[in-house]
This record gives C-alpha cells, structure tokens and sequence, in this order.
C-alpha cells in the first residue's frame, strides 16, 4: 500500500512539473545507491526538478533505504525541497552566481540548508565551481543538541566529447560547537565523488558515481576503521 501511494504521488508531481513545461526544462531522475563492506547499505531515489526560463529552480527528492538485503519493503531515509536561483554575472555566461535552499526531512529530524555556489566556464570541455552550504538541524525527536555543519564542495568537471564527460566533487565537512560526532568519530570528514556520464541523447542520460568515504571510527560496530565506499547509478530523463 505505501509503495502505491508513492508511486500514485510521484506520478501526480511529475504531472504538475510536466505542466511547467513550456516555460523550462524539467528532469527526472531514478538513482540505486550501495555499499559493498559489513552491514552492507542499500538506498533507491526518485528526484524530479524543473529550471524555468527566468533560471528560477524546484526540486524534489524522495530517498527509501534498506540494510543487508532485509526483505519486505525500504524504510524511508529522506524527503528534499529545494528551491533556487541561478545569475549570470557576465555577459559571456562564463560566470554564475546560484543562491539555493533545502530543507529535508529524515525520520525523526529535519535539516535546514542554504547554500551558495560560483560556478565557471573555462572553454567549452572544463568547468569548475565551489559551493558552501550551512546545514542547521531545526527539528530533533526527542530533543536535545541539534547539530550545525559547515559544508565546503569543490566541482571540477570535463567533456571528453560532446556524449561523455568525467567530473569530480570533493567535499569537507566539520561541525561546528562541541556536540555530537561525525561518522570518522572526529568532529570532521573529507568525502570525494567520482563519475563518468552518458548523454544517449538529449532527453536520456546515465551516470556512474563512485563515492569515497572518509574511515568509519575505529569502535564503530561495522566497518571499524575502514572506508565505507559507495556506487551510484542513475538515469534522468529530461524534456
């Protein structure tokens, strides 16, 4: 019933980005995330979002997981909103300014997070950028602490040819005041992802992300110790 209501809702939003249509491009996207060591972790997402004519950006995440292949259906993980605004600031577009804000909702909290990123165009193959996001936890079953991280992404990416391309995100992450721990067991982590993309053709595209993470705390119960890798596939359909 839970999976019927999600796809009967899933179908019903696309609908109403589909109506938009005509005044931007809209994007769905379906991606299956997993890790490969103890207590493996297994997550599927479903993402739609639209960029209207003005540069003006919504979007939609919706994040169900599960562990070491436990039968029945995935648990919830996470529901996005985001919403943004993307500036030209030279007449050559080679620089953008995209101001961002997202609020998601994880069972049992909810996190709060502007962002701002600067992007540039260096030719037509190499593209850079930085982004800062500040996520700030609003909501926390139970009460206590709500942790508050400083978030730093760098993007470097390159089209080997008009269909492929290869890019790279490093991120750095640390929490700032003195509660609560990140998965390192420290009160910061470094995190890099990996992909190569696939343009089949201008409405369907593939990616293959490799996601390298920081070394899980050496008394964790799984994975002491070690790093927690994890593979993405996605498919986006654009139009």
């Amino acid at each position: 019933m839970k999976i019927t209501k999600l796809v009967a809702g899933a179908a019903a939003l696309a609908t109403v980005f589909s109506g938009f249509s005509y005044a931007g491009t809209t994007t769905i996207a379906t991606k299956y995330e997993q890790t490969f060591r103890e207590n493996q972790d297994f997550k599927v997402k479903f993402g739609i979002n639209h960029v209207f004519d003005n540069r003006m950006y919504l979007g939609f995440e919706h994040q169900r997981r599960w562990r070491d292949e436990v039968s029945g259906s995935p648990e919830l993980a996470e529901n996005l909103f985001g919403i943004g605004y993307s500036y030209s600031l030279d007449e050559a577009n080679r620089w953008s300014l995209q101001p961002r804000l997202e609020y998601k909702f994880n069972p049992g909290q909810e996190t709060a997070r502007p962002m701002l990123r600067l992007n540039y165009r260096i030719n037509d193959a190499w593209r850079v950028g930085g982004r800062y996001r500040y996520e700030y936890q609003t909501f926390r079953e139970g009460g206590g602490p709500r942790s508050r991280v400083n978030r730093f992404d760098g993007y470097v990416s390159y089209a080997v040819t008009e269909q492929i391309g290869l890019s790279w995100n490093p991120s750095y992450a640390y929490l700032l005041g003195d509660e609560g721990r990140m998965y390192t067991g420290g009160s910061d982590r470094w995190e890099h992802e990996f992909t190569v993309g696939y343009r089949i053709n201008p409405a369907h595209a593939l990616a293959l992300t490799y996601k390298r993470k920081d070394k899980t705390r050496d008394e964790a119960t799984y994975n002491a110790g070690k790093h927690n890798d994890a593979a993405q596939l996605t498919y986006s359909f654009r139009f």
